[in-house]
């Protein structure tokens, strides 16, 4: 796997939103329809996009799945999908619609079994787990609650699910365009020998190009959101550059 950028595009009351620090009070608004970024971020040569329900985080269904399922039909192109996934049922819906794979996070940290069954049912390609930390603490349902579990103790239980992909959000670092959370991201992929993508904070080409230079300790990739939305990072140069490096 080489190193991959996946522009965000989260969904709230059927916008296209971004949070500061996961806090749902302090939203900015970038566009009336997600439609609009998906197509935005494909045309600029995206691979992959990286579309979070915020409704159905804090709900724990699928909240936005008409909106999440034109964007699936529309463009050729890998989804990753998360937010309120937390039956599997929920799971084989977003799947049969299109999405390349599913991100799990809140019912992960409360099941582990939940985990191994999409894992026997899908295959490791088809899951990712996120693993959403606010200092050492991983926080749940929306970044709402406190999990009562480190990032390191949990990453390791669910390493030995079997999953190959972890996805890390320093939830203080993320909307603030701040840089990224690099030593804590290493650290995972040190310990749990899997591949992590890297969330939370980016704000400039030269983030994204030191993780990029990361591949080899076990950063995969890296979820960018805010940076986009305000012009921080033009992502058609992003990508060329990585292409050709």
């Amino acid at each position: 796997m080489s190193f991959t950028i996946y522009p965000a595009i989260d969904i709230r009351g059927g916008k296209c939103v971004r949070l500061y620090q996961g806090d749902y009070s302090l939203e900015s608004t970038y566009y009336e329809n997600p439609v609009e970024p998906a197509q935005k971020w494909y045309e600029a040569g995206a691979h992959w996009l990286h579309i979070i329900d915020l409704d159905g985080a804090k709900t724990g269904k699928p909240e936005n799945l008409q909106i999440i399922t034109e964007i699936l039909e529309k463009f050729k192109i890998n989804i990753q999908v998360g937010g309120g996934i937390r039956t599997l049922e929920a799971a084989q819906a977003y799947l049969n619609s299109g999405a390349a794979r599913i991100i799990i996070g809140s019912q992960a940290l409360k099941d582990n079994r939940f985990v191994e069954n999409l894992l026997n049912i899908h295959g490791p390609e088809k899951i990712v787990v996120s693993l959403d930390g606010r200092s050492d603490q991983v926080y749940s349902d929306g970044w709402l609650k406190e999990s009562g579990r480190d990032l390191s103790t949990a990453a390791l239980e669910l390493a030995q699910t079997g999953v190959n992909t972890f996805i890390y959000t320093d939830i203080e670092k993320d909307g603030t365009l701040s840089g990224p959370n690099i030593t804590q991201a290493l650290n995972l992929a040190a310990l749990t020998k899997k591949e992590v993508i890297v969330a939370g904070g980016i704000a400039t080409a030269d983030d994204v190009l030191y993780l990029a230079r990361q591949q080899d300790l076990g950063i995969k990739g890296t979820v960018i959101g805010r940076a986009l939305y305000t012009g921080g990072v033009n992502l058609k140069s992003l990508i060329s550059w990585l292409r050709r490096a």
